[in-house]
Parts: structure tokens; C-alpha cells; sequence
């Protein structure tokens, strides 16, 4: 057998192949990406979209959503602060907490703190602040104060910084805790979900 005869019956062969079901089966292959690949959602998009729903005053956009589930994946640490009659400061922890169908915020209620979470701040001048939480405190009404690293060393830290900035707003100072430093903000309103319930 020839050379040129070989070579003509391989191509022979092989458009015989490409005419095949087999061929179908990859036509169907790149059929199907030519339409958009769903990708599944993360586990906290929809509690996510679920905790809005519940908000009325809470705009749907996905880009609000985004923002919220980056809140749920590494929350920042979230203090409510309040000045006393004294003008000393008390605080208490908010945490994310995921409910059956969707989030909202509670109030954790740490050890040597009073049955509903507050306790005395009596040494925020070791911490630093500036400018000082006083001036943050014109009246009586608590505010929640949100902080991150000011420094980002992990990704985590990296997207709490981005969560305060999200959805808390800008900077307003820094403080120090066991070397570290932080950046805080103050707000009257805790973003995405319910606030907790006394």
C-alpha cells in the first residue's frame, strides 16, 4: 500500500468518525456552554437575601447583598457603647448569628458582664483611642462601634476591613490592644440585619 493511498483512507477513516453519534455527544458538550454555567450560590447568599427580605427599609441590590454575605464570612468586632450617668463608658459584644433562615444580630453576653450583656470600660485609656470614645458619645443613646486591624496581615483581616468600610462607614481613629493596631468606626445603626432584641 502506498503512502498517498494510506494517507487517504486515514483521513477517510477519521471524517467517517467526525460524522459519528459520537460527535453529537460533543456538539451537546460545547452546546452547552455556550449558555451562561450557574455557579452554586455560597452557603450565606441565601440567608443573606433572606434576612433583607425581612427589612422593608433595605435596599435588594445585589451589591448590598455582596457586602453583606462578605459581613457573614469574617464580621469585624462590633461593640455597642454607651456613656453611664458617671460619663464612664460600658460596652457591649454584637455577633452575627445565623438563624434557621436567615441572620441577624445578638448580643453575646461574655463572662462578669451584667444579664444583658453590659459591662464597665474602666481602662480605655491603656487602649488608646483617638481620638477618645467620650467625644464619639455626645449623649446618652448607644452607638455601635465596629474596628478591624489597621493593618491587614491575613485575608481575613483584609475583608474585615472592608466589611467596616462597606457597611459602617469610614474610619473615624485607631486604638491598641496586645500591640496591635485597629481602626474603628462609630454608628447608630448595625448594617444588613435586625438589630438585637433587649
Amino acid at each position: 500500500m502506498s503512502f498517498t493511498f494510506r494517507t487517504a483512507v486515514a483521513f477517510a477513516f477519521g471524517m467517517w468518525l467526525l460524522s459519528t453519534p459520537g460527535c453529537a455527544l460533543m456538539n451537546s458538550f460545547s452546546g452547552s456552554s455556550k449558555g451562561t454555567a450557574m455557579l452554586p450560590a455560597p452557603p450565606e447568599a441565601t440567608a443573606v437575601e433572606n434576612s433583607q427580605s425581612q427589612q422593608p427599609s433595605t435596599d435588594k441590590d445585589e451589591d448590598k447583598v455582596l457586602k453583606c454575605e462578605q459581613l457573614v464570612r469574617n464580621p469585624p468586632g462590633v461593640e455597642e457603647i454607651r456613656r453611664t450617668p458617671q460619663l464612664g463608658i460600658e460596652s457591649r459584644e454584637i455577633r452575627v448569628e445565623r438563624t434557621a433562615e436567615s441572620y441577624r444580630w445578638v448580643v453575646y453576653r461574655s463572662r462578669g458582664s451584667s444579664p444583658n450583656g453590659w459591662r464597665p470600660q474602666n481602662g480605655l485609656d491603656k487602649l488608646h483611642f483617638n481620638p477618645a470614645l467620650q467625644f464619639l458619645l455626645p449623649d446618652k443613646d448607644p452607638q455601635y462601634l465596629a474596628y478591624a486591624p489597621s493593618v491587614a496581615e491575613t485575608p481575613q483581616d483584609s475583608e474585615q476591613m472592608m466589611s467596616i468600610a462597606d457597611n459602617f462607614g469610614q474610619k473615624v481613629g485607631t486604638f491598641e490592644w496586645s500591640g496591635k493596631y485597629y481602626t474603628y468606626t462609630v454608628s447608630k445603626h448595625l448594617p444588613c440585619f435586625p438589630e438585637p432584641e433587649e
